[in-house]
C-alpha cells in the first residue's frame, strides 16, 4: 500500500459505546467472546496489535474544548499507523453525534503523512476522492497542527451480524512533545493504570438484547471516553469540571 498514489477512501457510519472495565472483567469478557466471535484477521497476536494515533487540533483547540463542553456534534482528526516501519498511514476524520459516528478515512503514504505533520496538506487536493478534499479544506480553514501522540494495544473480536465489533484497548501511552509518528524510539508515558481497560462496542443499527446480557453490560455504565482528551489533559492544559 506504499506510494504517493495510495488514496483508498473509506466512509463508515456506526454506533460506538465505550466502557471502563477492570482487568478481571476483561479476562472474563474476552473468554466469553472467544467462543462466539472471531478475532480480527489482521491480529496476529491473540492479545492484540499495536496502534499509534497522532491527533491534530486547530488554534482554538476546538476538538478538545467541544468534547469537554459536551457538544453533541464535533469532529476529531488523526493519522494512524500500526507499525513504525510501514510506508503508509490512515488519515481519519471522525464526526461524532452522541453515540453515532461517521468516519472518513483516506490512506496516504508515509511521506504525505510527514508533510501533513509539518503543516502542508496540499497533497490532499491531488487525491481523486471527496473525503480527501473535504479534509483538506478543514485543515486549510482551521490551521490544524499536531498536538499529541497516543500509543496502545488493541484486541478485537468481530461478528458478522450487524457488523458487531468489540475492542479492548490496553496499555495507553502518550507523548505530548515528540510528534515523530514513525519513530520506533518515541518516548511515551503511561496514560492510565495498567489494569484499566477500555472496552468499546461498535455496531450498525442496534445490538441484539442477548448480546448485551451476555457481556453483562447492564452492570457497566457507558462513558464518553476520549483518548485524545486524556492525552491533552496529560499536559495539564485541560481539566474536567
Amino acid at each position: 500500500m506504499a506510494g504517493t498514489n495510495v488514496t483508498t477512501p473509506l466512509n463508515v457510519k456506526r454506533h460506538e459505546i465505550k466502557f471502563y472495565i477492570s482487568y478481571a472483567d476483561y479476562e472474563h469478557t474476552r473468554h466469553v467472546l472467544s467462543h462466539m466471535m472471531e478475532t480480527d484477521p489482521h491480529q496476529a497476536d491473540p492479545r492484540g496489535y499495536f496502534i499509534r494515533s497522532l491527533y491534530f487540533d486547530d488554534v482554538y483547540d476546538s476538538s478538545v474544548e467541544e468534547k469537554l463542553d459536551g457538544i453533541e456534534k464535533r469532529d476529531k482528526y488523526r493519522i494512524r499507523i500500526y507499525d513504525t516501519a510501514q510506508q503508509w498511514a490512515k488519515l481519519e476524520r471522525k464526526r461524532k453525534h452522541n453515540q453515532y459516528v461517521d468516519k472518513s478515512s483516506v490512506t496516504i503514504s508515509r511521506s504525505e503523512a510527514e508533510c501533513l505533520i509539518n503543516g502542508n496538506a496540499d497533497f490532499l487536493l491531488t487525491k481523486n476522492n471527496a473525503a480527501a478534499r473535504s479534509i483538506y479544506f478543514d485543515f486549510a480553514r482551521k490551521y490544524f497542527r499536531p498536538t499529541v501522540v497516543v500509543d496502545y494495544d488493541r484486541e478485537v473480536f468481530i461478528l458478522d451480524y450487524n457488523e458487531i465489533r468489540v475492542t479492548f484497548d490496553k496499555q495507553l501511552r502518550v507523548s505530548t512533545s515528540d510528534f515523530d509518528l514513525f519513530s520506533p524510539n518515541l518516548v511515551t508515558q503511561p496514560l492510565q493504570r495498567a489494569d484499566t481497560i477500555i472496552m468499546e462496542v461498535k455496531f450498525n443499527v442496534c445490538l441484539p438484547p442477548w448480546f448485551a446480557t451476555l457481556l453483562n453490560l447492564n452492570g457497566t455504565t457507558a462513558q464518553a471516553i476520549s483518548k485524545y482528551c486524556q492525552g491533552r489533559m496529560h499536559l495539564r492544559e485541560f481539566y474536567l469540571d
